[in-house]
């Protein structure tokens, strides 16, 4: 079955200005653009909710963040939204290390946006780009609704942050002795920007977007290319609101989505049970067990 909402928002004028033109990693940690870099404060945000951005400058800059969903729109991939700023940007403060190698950035907030009603659930990301060089990187977050939908896509949020790195080989997989650990004691924060996917050698295009342009994108924008009836979740709210999984008839798992909690467990097969139907377009699927300790 198509879905009329996502052929209504492919109708729609798009655009290929969502993409970077110039990127860069800092040499001495292979992962972070401190040039600009930002994250979000909520991995996914429903109409009316508020997602806060957080956005470090080094050298300070003004710079500005243009919003766009992605999707087919004719091929373009992205339909720009606004654009925030230009703001003042400020060298936000390294976070310590705490226990675990837990990274927490305790940022500044340097905007907020109130999700529109208007704005279908999807995939979206922030362009950031600073003034002064040219600078840019992304910050990235989902829209979702509560409608009834043929197909959730659930990004694999909980996986791009077990592989970021930022600022420097802090992630699930490093121990701080073995940079390709495999065990407890390592805890990992999204209060922080996603850097340079670890094991993508070339030009940091996808640079703040954790895995989502790498592994998942192409399947999204064949799917919306086709009028298919999606909406988007985060590995987060599969953690969170297990009901919600009923209101669709099927669940795609996609690209990368090796990390869950048990409580994503055992939400799916609930709903499967239910009658939903759940099928794994990814790669090392449900391979590693996680605990989520939320703060908020």
């Amino acid at each position: 079955q198509r879905g009329s909402v996502i052929r209504e928002e492919n109708a729609r004028p798009g655009t290929r200005d969502w993409m970077l033109a110039k990127t860069g990693v800092d040499p001495a940690t292979r992962y972070r653009s401190p040039r600009i870099e930002g994250f979000c404060s909520h991995a996914s945000a429903k109409a009316g909710e508020t997602v806060e951005f957080y956005v470090s400058t080094d050298p300070a800059s003004a710079f500005t963040i243009d919003v766009y969903r992605l999707g087919w729109y004719g091929g373009d991939g992205g339909r720009f939204l606004r654009r925030i700023g230009p703001l003042q940007g400020t060298i936000q403060p390294d976070p310590p290390v705490e226990a675990k190698r837990l990274r927490n950035c305790e940022w500044q907030a340097a905007a907020q946006l109130e999700i529109p009603a208007d704005w279908p659930s999807g995939v979206y990301v922030g362009k950031l780009t600073a003034e002064r060089d040219g600078w840019q990187s992304y910050l990235t977050f989902v829209v979702r609704d509560d409608r009834r939908a043929d197909i959730l896509f659930q990004v694999s949020d909980f996986t791009w942050q077990a592989y970021n790195r930022w600022p420097d080989q802090f992630a699930l997989y490093d121990d701080g002795e073995h940079e390709w650990y495999w065990g407890s004691g390592v805890q990992v924060s999204f209060n922080r920007p996603y850097g340079k996917y670890c094991q993508i050698l070339d030009a940091p295009l996808s640079t703040g977007s954790g895995e989502y342009f790498l592994w998942e994108f192409p399947l999204a924008f064949w799917m919306e290319s086709q009028g298919y009836d999606v909406s988007y979740i985060s590995n987060l709210d599969t953690h969170r609101d297990g009901p919600g999984l009923a209101r669709a008839k099927g669940l795609l798992s996609v690209g990368h989505d090796e990390y869950w909690t048990i409580e994503m467990f055992d939400n799916v097969q609930k709903a499967v049970r239910a009658g939903v139907s759940v099928g794994f377009f990814s790669g090392n699927a449900v391979c590693g067990r996680v605990v989520s300790e939320e703060t908020t």
